[in-house]
């Protein structure tokens, strides 16, 4: 398995774990247990890195919004992410959403 590191401010992975939840709250409802699966995968890496913080957290346990998260994914649930920031820029701010597709994009090169 191809894995792959990227560092994301906490604010830009907050994005992608929306986006994740997004996904699997839908795609369980169309019985894609791949895309549901995948989705805990890009998530639990979000929280197991938040995790490793041991200074101060917020309410909902993220670190500082400016703080960097080496985020550890293999490569095809990195594209996963890019597929599902697409899917979810029309209803969310989709400039946002396609700054931080282009920033992960960047690194997968």
């Amino acid at each position: 398995m191809d894995y792959v590191q990227i560092e994301l401010p906490v604010r830009d992975w907050q994005l992608v774990d929306a986006c994740a939840d997004n996904s699997a709250a839908t795609d369980a409802v169309g019985l894609d247990i791949g895309s549901v699966t995948t989705s805990a995968c890009v998530r639990d890496a979000g929280w197991r890195a938040s995790a490793a913080f041991a200074d101060e957290h917020d309410a909902l346990g993220w670190p500082p919004a400016d703080r960097m998260l080496a985020i550890v994914l293999q490569r095809e649930h990195w594209r996963w992410v890019v597929a599902h920031l697409d899917r979810w820029a029309r209803f969310e701010d989709g400039a946002d959403l396609e700054r931080v597709r282009a920033v992960i994009e960047e690194r997968l090169d």
